[in-house]
């Protein structure tokens, strides 16, 4: 028996390759704690991009983005897959010299971007000076993601609502898990994809994973005529946004909080704050007014990469595939399918070793510095 902790985008997307395998109600046990995509992954803004500091996260981007192009031709609803790439807005010098650097580095692999003049390239932004396009990045629905998983494969497995309170090992080898209801659950493999809140499950075992959540809020104004294609991000007023197809701006601020839960609400100054600085970059929507906004949380790690596969010394059976640190939907389709290839197959992607949780006592961070 196989059990799932946690029915976000990358646990649906585990079962979904799993289905694919052959597997079914029999072998496959879902566990979730609220309702579909409770967490990050219907709490996001819904972006892909190749574009990372670190050469093993580009790498991981160009693969998953590759899977996640063949996906949305194969899933049942369509995911509104578009290529409107990410704006930089260069303030400084420093920030010009560093976005030179990564240009360099991002046409080694054939993903570089240009830089413009944005005054004239993109008239509707309120910035005389340089920018940096990269043109191959986009956008997506997370929702029609999220439901094409769960609606091709919710007849396929075995699906429980409740909050898994520790797992069950007996020496080396995982055995299952406890609910908050008292009932156990067995199985001889376990994959925590909880999220933020994987390592309060994996340290119900004295497994500590360091993974901590961040609260971000993101808001909606009401709609306006789409003319905003990328997704422009402004270090110095710490802002990012785009627009929807519907016409809205979407987007957030770079408001740093400590790492803790906290309740799903969002900030009327932080609201206030995002509103002052679109309307301070763009041109024409001095009245707009906000229609809406919610939070979710980033699932951060030490270095801002995601968590994949085992360690050696935790009990056999024991998986993890979270701690995505904001970068997680676009990431889910790929990382369903190499971990349903480990899982089903003992087929080890190089990915599983590059982001296994042994890297932090390894001193082998990964250092992801581009984090939005």
């Amino acid at each position: 028996m196989i059990i799932i902790v946690g029915a976000g985008s990358h646990g649906l997307s585990l079962a979904y390759h799993l289905v694919k395998k052959g597997y079914d109600k029999k072998d496959i046990t879902l566990i979730e704690w609220k309702r579909i995509g409770y967490g990050s992954s219907s709490r996001n803004a819904s972006r892909y991009r190749y574009h990372f500091y670190s050469k093993e996260n580009v790498e991981y981007a160009i693969n998953a983005i590759n899977y996640l192009r063949k996906q949305s031709k194969e899933l049942e609803y369509n995911s509104l897959l578009l290529r409107t790439g990410y704006l930089w807005i260069i303030n400084e010098e420093q920030e010009y010299s560093l976005f030179k650097k990564l240009d360099s580095f991002w046409s080694s692999y054939n993903i570089g971007g240009k830089f413009i003049e944005c005054k004239y390239q993109l008239p509707y932004i309120k910035f005389e000076g340089q920018c940096y396009l990269a043109p191959q990045d986009g956008a997506f629905h997370h929702d029609y993601i999220l439901y094409s998983y769960y609606y091709s494969i919710k007849d396929k497995i075995s699906t429980i609502y409740d909050k898994v309170v520790s797992l069950i090992k007996d020496g080396n080898k995982i055995k299952g898990v406890k609910l908050s209801s008292g009932k156990e659950v067995y199985g001889n493999k376990v994959i925590v994809t909880a999220g933020a809140w994987s390592n309060e499950i994996l340290s119900s075992i004295g497994i500590n994973v360091p993974i901590f959540p961040e609260k971000k809020e993101i808001y909606i104004t009401e709609p306006l005529k789409y003319f905003i294609e990328p997704l422009i991000i402004n270090s110095k007023l710490q802002i990012y946004f785009s627009q929807t197809l519907k016409g809205e701006i979407i987007g957030g601020i770079e408001d740093k909080r400590d790492y803790k839960f906290e309740e799903f609400t969002i900030s009327i100054s932080n609201a206030i704050k995002f509103l002052k600085g679109i309307r301070q970059l763009i041109k024409g929507i001095e009245g707009i007014g906000i229609l809406r906004g919610w939070s979710g949380y980033y699932e951060m790690t030490p270095d801002s990469s995601q968590i994949m596969g085992y360690s050696d010394d935790w009990p056999e059976g024991l998986f993890i595939d979270a701690g995505y640190s904001g970068h997680g939907m676009m990431f889910a389709p790929y990382s369903g399918k190499i971990m349903a290839d480990l899982i089903a197959d003992n087929i080890k992607n190089k990915f599983i070793d590059i982001f296994s949780p042994s890297r932090f006592k390894l001193n082998k961070l990964i250092n992801e510095t581009l984090v939005i």
